[in-house]
């Protein structure tokens, strides 16, 4: 049976939020958190089809293992106060009398703001640490990647959103969590962190994690709510089925302490050892300890258009375009800016003003993939929401030899035109935002949205199943395939910054053919039909030079493809990004310290 790869999958999760925060230690619960979170008949009787399907869409260490996913990015984050706080989708779920697979207590310390992000997220990655001594996982670290076992579940680590540095109370602009929570048999003591300045509790977090042979490959600086206690970038909207008034974006682009981060993760260092682990100093002059780069990736997931834009400017002011970027769950609009921006609907955009959070609704005509079924009849659009990434997106993640992981998320790949409505076209933009992209289009010009409108926006909350065939996915990857191909200098190898970041545990409404980790095989098989299929049909439509798509044509070809996206890209990425071994070519004038 063949092994997988996934970049971004929450194994512990959904058993973190049904943990009871008061509870000292989770050694003995260890058992609990490696299976499937747990849903008695009589809530699965009484739960929505879609709400179950998001909760079912697991990735849980018993899920990963019986998937043969050999190689994951765990992301660890504290659940964001809009999300607690939303209607919606855990509403839905909490509402219920019945015995439920997450827990209240968890929420009402989010909504009433009893502790921090960063006290959360430190609870989580302690279960971690104990289940390594109980559990056959491997966590990577930039000690043991030249020793890789493919025969269990590696593990590294991601930081789910930037809010999860935030030491003040959730929700408190003003006060800070004291970590009255933790003891002596905690990994890391907050109190020893040496500022609250964020890019300093990012660093000291890093550390104390390598310290304990855990190693961080991304901070995704983004997440779906905007965090006022901590502002780093405005978020892109991308979240419709719950309701608060964080989802929608503030802001306009970074901030000057989300740069400061960004720079930190960037020049993160450790003590560089050769293939014997023995320290290197420098000869010459004062003996030094040579020290190595060993930065913390962004991952542009999340991120407004204008964050992106700004991060990209700012890693060439800095010199860090050569640092990989990651994209670790995401689809494609199938636009470039220019092209984006040339199909907004004017027409239809609005000012809009929802519970005194000001933004502008915009509609954007949603690209053709490509078409297929008897006559063409069935047609496939990209999502055009800009949470997705742009054509300069991909240029310049493949050109930082970076990352792009594929979501199996279906509201975020696209659909089958004749199921998108006109909700699937719609999102928020910031007011200066907007302006940034659409100077010469007046706001004052723009009719404001009634209170009936908004309150409309109240049927998005209701669950609406619908199935996405396995086209759509494939024409997200066929569109990254076509821009890498013919817009930068990869061609030839335009396949290896592919893979699957299929964000399970993460409450996403899952592909009917892989609706948790351990069905990766049935996708494999998918991917070996359609992949072929969306190429062609795509070319129909986009065009495209005849050599874009090689694989087409031998099935050999094609498994070479089908393999990088799912395995190879993704361990090979691991293997030559977490080396601390430094050869003497590498390190001129050096000596070794044992």
């Amino acid at each position: 049976m063949n092994n997988y790869f996934d970049l971004h999958i929450h194994p512990l999760a959904k058993n973190h939020l049904a943990l009871k925060p008061k509870e000292p230690s989770t050694k003995n619960r260890l058992e609990d958190l490696v299976g499937p979170v747990s849903m008695s008949k009589d809530f699965k009787d009484y739960t929505n089809e879609t709400v179950l399907r998001k909760l079912e869409s697991q990735s849980c260490i018993d899920y990963l293992n019986e998937g043969m996913v050999r190689f994951g990015v765990a992301s660890v984050s504290a659940l964001q106060f809009g999300m607690a706080s939303s209607k919606g989708f855990f509403t839905d779920i909490l509402k219920s009398g019945l015995k439920k697979p997450i827990d209240d207590q968890y929420f009402e310390m989010v909504k009433e703001g009893k502790v921090s992000y960063l006290n959360l997220l430190l609870k989580e990655i302690q279960q971690y640490i104990d289940l390594k001594e109980k559990c056959d996982i491997k966590y990577l670290n930039r000690d043991n990647t030249h020793e890789l076992n493919e025969s269990v579940l590696n593990l590294v680590f991601a930081i789910g959103g930037g809010h999860n540095l935030c030491m003040k109370k959730i929700g408190n602009a003003l006060e800070y969590d004291k970590f009255e929570n933790f003891t002596k048999g905690d990994f890391y003591d907050p109190s020893t962190i040496p500022s609250k300045n964020p890019a300093d509790v990012l660093e000291s977090l890093v550390d104390k994690m390598r310290e304990n042979k855990l190693e961080v490959l991304y901070l995704t600086l983004a997440q779906q709510t905007h965090i006022p206690e901590q502002h780093l970038a405005t978020h892109a909207f991308g979240t419709k089925s719950m309701k608060h008034p964080s989802f929608y974006p503030f802001g306009n682009g970074l901030t000057e302490l989300g740069k400061e981060v960004i720079k930190r993760a960037s020049t993160l260092q450790i003590e560089a050892e050769d293939a014997d682990n023995k320290t290197l100093t420098k000869k010459k002059g004062k003996s030094e300890v040579v020290m190595q780069s060993a930065p913390v990736f962004i991952d542009v997931t999340y991120l407004s258009l204008k964050s992106r834009e700004d991060l990209y400017e700012f890693r060439r002011k800095e010199g860090f375009e050569k640092i990989p970027l990651i994209a670790s769950h995401v689809g494609v609009t199938g636009y470039s800016i220019n092209g984006w921006k040339h199909n907004l609907e004017v027409e239809k955009c609005k000012n809009h003003v929802d519970q005194g959070i000001k933004t502008i609704k915009t509609y954007t005509r949603p690209k053709e993939a490509g078409y297929w079924g008897a006559n063409d009849k069935k047609g496939f659009n990209f999502n055009p929401n800009t949470i997705n990434l742009m054509d300069e997106d991909i240029i310049e993640i493949a050109n930082s030899g970076g990352l792009i992981g594929v979501s199996l998320d279906v509201d975020v790949l696209g659909y089958d035109s004749n199921f998108m409505n006109e909700k699937d076209n719609c999102e928020f933009l910031t007011t200066p935002d907007f302006i940034h992209f659409f100077p010469y289009k007046s706001i004052r010009l723009l009719e404001y949205a009634t209170a009936e409108e908004i309150r409309a926006q109240e049927s998005w909350l209701e669950p609406n199943r619908r199935e996405l065939h396995p086209l759509s996915l494939c024409f997200n990857i066929v569109h990254i395939l076509a821009v890498i191909g013919l817009k930068t200098s990869h061609k030839d190898s335009a396949e290896e910054y592919i893979c699957i970041g299929s964000d399970f545990d993460g409450f996403i409404e899952p592909l009917r053919v892989c609706s948790d980790s351990r069905n990766l095989k049935n996708l494999e098989a998918c991917l070996m039909k359609w992949l072929p299929v969306a190429a062609k049909e795509y070319q129909k439509v986009n065009g495209g030079t005849n050599d874009l798509f090689e694989f087409t044509k031998k099935k050999k070809d094609l498994e070479k493809v089908v393999r990088k996206i799912l395995y190879i890209n993704g361990s090979k990425f691991l293997g030559d990004n977490f080396s601390r071994i430094i050869s003497s070519n590498e390190a001129p004038n050096v000596e070794l310290v044992d």
